[in-house]
């Protein structure tokens, strides 16, 4: 029951989507609680071009790219600043929406998991009842086989003194052919009760060394 319980895809899938659940939930409340930003940024500022006085109108000084990039590179003129947000999810009826929704499914894959794993304990149940009856139909089989083929050889020497006529002894060896068919039959019986069995506990696909990679984005 524990090897089902960890190796089952459905018991997989539903465990994936009560994880799911709980992160759309924390996701949820975080919508509901106050946010606060801060920004901040600093930056350097190049001027070029020629310098004139503002009163006489004379060139001062002369400037171009490279006194640009000089003053870009020394930060001569810097520029800097800031901003404080806070959000206050006051009302906020989307996110109240969505972490109901979001809890609403969460209870009915609450109910989804419980459901799946009693139908595969159901299953296991089943399948083990089974193996044990293709044991013992197995064994049934292997006993009959026996007493037929001794039967068979009573029958024949019973002819072989006289004491009974052909008819007995292929009678005989028609109980023994039934027998070996009956045998058979436990047999393929058991094959299938213990692929059940491995069905049922998630392990159909380990004997054969058979492995499902996972799926990649």
């Amino acid at each position: 029951m524990q090897q089902a319980q960890a190796e089952r895809p459905e018991v997989l899938a539903a465990r994936y989507a009560l994880a799911n659940d709980d992160t759309s939930i924390r996701v949820a409340h975080n919508q509901l609680k106050p946010d606060l930003s801060v920004n901040a940024f600093y930056q350097s500022n190049g001027l070029g071009g020629d310098q004139f006085s503002l009163t006489t109108g004379q060139l001062i000084s002369q400037g171009g790219v490279g006194s640009s990039f000089g003053q870009l590179f020394a930060f001569g003129f810097p520029a800097y600043g800031g901003t404080l947000t806070l959000n206050l999810p006051i009302k906020n009826r989307a996110a109240q929406a969505e972490l109901g929704g979001a809890l609403v499914s969460r209870h009915r894959d609450l109910y989804s998991a419980q459901q799946v794993r009693e139908l595969v304990g159901l299953d296991v149940s089943n399948s083990v009842h089974q193996l044990e009856e293709a044991k013992l139909t197995l064994a049934a089989g292997k006993t009959a086989l026996d007493l037929a083929q001794k039967a068979l050889v009573a029958e024949q020497r019973k002819y072989e003194l006289g004491a009974e006529t052909i008819f007995f002894v292929l009678d005989a060896q028609t109980r023994l052919a039934e027998a070996e068919l009956s045998l058979l039959q436990a047999q393929v019986g058991y094959q299938i009760a213990v692929a059940a069995v491995d069905h049922a506990t998630g392990g159909l696909l380990q004997p054969y060394q058979v492995q499902i990679a996972d799926l990649s984005p």
